[in-house]
């Protein structure tokens, strides 16, 4: 069991806005808007319902993620359900302030020790990425 903290992101807007923004999945299409063009050439959000959508990348297949846990403006587990690999991802929202809203995802893999090696530090760079595309969305 692999885990890829990103750093923490700072969001200008209160925790329930961004709770509610993350916590719909219908929404997440809007998020390839924000990809970088090189990422958006390679990467497809299809949303399914408010609790699951699918990333479709070329040459990796189709990963299913669905929302397993909610904690009201606070976390957002999402979980694989059809996807080469074993993937837990934790959305962790705290208001330090009013309009303050902290954010840090942090990624839990299934990988055994090669495939660590080939990709660990390419998953530590896409969860620090994904971390600053979402601090970046309006809210």
């Amino acid at each position: 069991m692999s885990d890829y903290i990103s750093s923490i992101k700072s969001i200008p807007a209160p925790r329930h806005r961004v709770y509610e923004r993350l916590s719909d999945l219908n929404g997440l299409a809007s998020v390839r808007e924000h990809l970088p063009e090189e990422a958006k050439e390679k990467i497809q959000i299809e949303p399914i319902d408010r609790d699951s959508c699918a990333f479709v990348i070329p040459g990796a297949g189709r990963l299913v993620l669905h929302i397993a846990e909610r904690e009201p403006e606070g976390t957002i587990k999402l979980a694989t359900n059809q996807s080469p690999l074993d993937l837990t991802i934790w959305i962790q929202l705290i208001e330090p302030n009013a309009s303050d809203t902290r954010l840090r995802l942090t990624l839990r893999a299934e990988l055994n020790f090669f495939v660590q090696k080939m990709i660990g530090s390419k998953l530590q760079d896409g969860v620090e990425k994904l971390a600053d595309m979402l601090a970046r969305l309006p809210y």
